[in-house]
């Protein structure tokens, strides 16, 4: 193996030996005077003498100190005793699991007296796979009873909620997406929403493919194979709020 290596790296260099001759120019060699030497050039000083006999010579630079500018409208109209009536944290939180397995996933924490927390989950199993387009109703309910403007709504009363966004599955493993939100319980408008995204089979769908597809080009057939479908299930247990006026 070694030879025929080295074999063809001589048969390389016999094809590129023209390259590497030295070119000269016959006529340059020829026609040139070797005595002579090659002149030095010295790059002219241009003077504008328009510049030079109006430039006033004793002009002094004056420093002028920094000033602080104040606002006086703004001041005089600032409020300055502004009260934060609520901090809002979006940040999503997934509560422990409790003893019966299902999981309470917060979509958003508001804090403070102003906002009341709801507990949902979707009435029936939904998933992608059913035919659905965005601006669609979904129907969730109430897993306890809640108070807004002085009237308590029993456990399981109806949440309707719309589909946002909905994206089907594609080829390559590509899953789908789900955003869910619009909540609202008796025409009253909650704060919240759901996004759920299928099994991302694309993660080793694609190495698979171009790994097999030097072996008689198997890996093609992998191609069709859809990702996951975006699915909520009853027994996932979200937190939404309402937001007192």
């Amino acid at each position: 193996m070694i030879k025929k290596i080295l074999a063809f790296i001589i048969c390389l260099n016999i094809f590129y030996s023209p390259a590497y001759c030295i070119i000269q120019d016959d006529f340059v060699h020829s026609t040139l005077d070797k005595t002579k030497k090659p002149e030095r050039i010295i790059a002219p000083v241009i003077k504008d003498n328009f510049i030079e006999n109006s430039l006033n010579k004793n002009l002094q630079i004056k420093t002028v100190e920094n000033k602080i500018i104040k606002d006086v409208f703004a001041e005089k109209n600032a409020n300055k005793n502004i009260n934060i009536k609520q901090n809002v944290d979006f940040g999503e939180q997934i509560a422990l699991p409790k003893s019966s397995g299902n999981i309470t996933k917060r979509i958003a924490t508001y804090n403070g007296e102003n906002s009341v927390p709801i507990k949902i989950k979707i009435k029936k199993h939904f998933s992608t796979r059913h035919k659905i387009d965005e601006g669609d109703y979904i129907e969730f309910v109430t897993l306890e009873d809640v108070k807004i403007k002085n009237k308590t709504y029993p456990a399981g009363t109806s949440v309707q909620a719309r589909v946002e966004t909905i994206s089907q599955n594609k080829i390559w493993g590509v899953p789908s997406d789900l955003v869910i939100g619009n909540f609202t319980i008796d025409g009253k408008l909650l704060k919240g929403e759901i996004n759920k995204t299928g099994a991302n089979r694309s993660l080793w769908l694609y190495p698979t493919i171009y790994m097999t597809t030097f072996c008689f080009g198997l890996g093609l057939l992998l191609i069709p194979i859809r990702g996951g479908h975006a699915k909520i299930s009853p027994s996932q247990t979200y937190i939404i709020n309402y937001l007192k006026q």
